[in-house]
């Protein structure tokens, strides 16, 4: 028997939930990006299946992710990857 608690939640940080510059779809994203197990290959058209939104949607919800400082693609290689952060960083 495999323990639930490990294999189906991800933690969201509060500090994004109360972020009230982005939007709801966004920090679903968010949990979706956390979720994503390793080798899945985050790209736009998997994204937006598993979130249930069309590919011009999910792409929008990545560059929010981006823009507000929450995630960061890891590299140009495959599968596609992020970096997803707690709170926001900024490149200076």
């Amino acid at each position: 028997m495999h323990d639930v608690t490990l294999t189906d939640y991800c933690l969201i940080s509060k500090t994004l939930i109360e972020d009230r510059l982005v939007t709801p779809k966004a920090k679903a994203m968010y949990a979706v990006l956390c979720w994503c197990p390793p080798g899945f290959n985050c790209s736009i058209k998997n994204l937006s299946e598993v979130l249930g939104v069309g590919p011009e949607v999910a792409s929008q919800l990545i560059k929010e992710l981006k823009d507000n400082g929450y995630i960061e693609r890891r590299d140009n290689s495959k599968p596609i990857r992020y970096h997803v952060h707690p709170s926001p960083r900024f490149l200076d």
